[in-house]
């Protein structure tokens, strides 16, 4: 009965997030922000998600990475109650890797994303050159988000010297895969430490 339970909650989790993943879809397109479904949507996922929007290191510049954090916390939550159906136990170390794959998984969300935008940013420089075009406003509108962080990286990886902002943005971008290689090595071996704990 009790693993019963815990299939249903696993499901039930798995489903939301779900739900909420597609609620986050539709509000990157503005002709459906305001369909039916989107309004279903807004009205079971929004409490939920609002939760996480005030958490200020989630936000970068007008990009807000809370939804990754909640529907980590619901993937952690459904693999859970999965565990539990399955006939697991729960322990401290269990918890603590949970935490911590939690943890490196918003961060490597973040980092990917970052990358994904200083690529398409790049790409766009290598593109165009010179030349003007009516997207200008909003690449500058971009620009004006993204700049201080590019340059603030660079600049740790080439001691302060001073770059163009093309140069910038690729030692940027390969500063940050060889991070997301190392962050997800540590989270490797930092999960199954905790994973071996005995209590």
């Amino acid at each position: 009965m009790m693993y019963t339970l815990f299939r249903i909650a696993a499901s039930l989790f798995t489903i939301y997030s779900i739900f909420c993943f597609f609620r986050i879809i539709l509000t990157w397109i503005p002709e459906l922000s305001y369909s039916k479904a989107a309004q279903f949507l807004s009205g079971i996922c929004d409490p939920y998600m609002n939760c996480f929007r005030g958490i200020r290191w989630l936000r970068m510049g007008s990009f807000d990475f809370s939804p990754a954090l909640a529907l980590c916390i619901l993937g952690a939550l459904s693999s859970l109650f999965r565990m539990l159906a399955n006939g697991g136990k729960i322990s401290v170390g269990m918890i603590l890797a949970m935490g911590t794959q939690i943890f490196f998984s918003i961060l490597s969300s973040l980092i990917t994303f970052v990358i994904i935008v200083f690529i398409v940013r790049l790409i766009v420089i290598l593109i165009n050159r010179n030349s003007y075009s009516s997207s200008s406003f909003m690449l500058n509108q971009i620009d004006s988000s993204i700049s201080p962080l590019v340059y603030r990286i660079a600049r740790t990886f080439t001691l302060g010297k001073t770059l163009t902002y093309k140069s910038a943005l690729i030692i940027s971008i390969l500063s940050l895969f060889v991070v997301q290689i190392v962050l997800g090595y540590v989270a490797r071996l930092i999960t199954e430490l905790f994973a071996g704990l005995p209590l």
